[in-house]
């Protein structure tokens, strides 16, 4: 397989950036895709995509940072300390990324205008791919199934549930098995939406689950 290249780039100052640079490396070290991140944060399928590629119309807000210290909780970043910048500290500047997609690893090379006082000498992200088995994806989605229908029986959804609260509880009944992701939930939770047992709909901006007439 050819490594797939692709590139993007996008205006930030000094604390955009770090914030940005935080919540791409807690993505990766918790093996999350950006899909699943938007998942969580209970918005649309692009939501984090776009942050993560630094799209000029994507920003996180005050609410936003405060679901996703909820999702990597007790994660601590790396510390990263950039010089003065002649324009000043909020003066927006040009970052780019260079990704390298291969057959089992993903490498993201990050270019910065500021030198970096303390941190590590090059900014970049090395992604490794997950590997499971046919037989483990399976029994984990056959597990979440167990999970959300009882949930479902025991009225977890008679009022409105985000999707982090909903996945912590499948976290739990399936005990916490390394092999759960985000993804399996969603995946059966739009199974549940499809079999008319559960509705989805947008309230204050971010995705809420609840039983069907209830």
């Amino acid at each position: 397989m050819e490594p797939k290249i692709t590139s993007y780039a996008g205006m930030l100052d000094q604390s955009d950036f770090k914030q940005w640079y935080k919540y791409v490396d807690f993505r990766i070290a918790y093996q999350y895709t950006a899909e699943e991140v938007s998942f969580l944060m209970s918005k649309p399928p692009y939501y984090f995509s776009d942050y993560e590629i630094i799209s000029s119309a994507s920003r996180l807000n005050n609410d936003d940072q405060d679901v996703l210290s909820d999702i990597f909780n007790g994660s601590t970043p790396k510390q990263l300390e950039l010089g003065e910048d002649d324009f000043g500290h909020f003066e927006k500047r040009i970052i780019r990324v260079k990704r390298v997609e291969e057959a089992k690893q993903t490498g993201f090379a990050i270019t910065i205008p500021w030198k970096i006082e303390k941190g590590p000498k090059q900014l970049s992200f090395l992604e490794r791919k997950r590997r499971i088995s046919i037989s483990e994806i399976v029994e984990i989605r056959l597990r979440c199934e167990q999970a959300i229908s009882r949930l479902i029986a025991l009225g977890f959804f008679k009022q409105d549930r985000l999707a982090l609260d909903i996945y912590r509880e499948v976290e739990k009944r399936c005990r916490w098995s390394p092999q759960l992701r985000p993804l399996c939930v969603k995946q059966v939770l739009y199974q549940q939406i499809n079999a008319g047992k559960l509705t989805l709909k947008m309230y204050l901006g971010r995705l809420h689950f609840r039983e069907r007439g209830s």
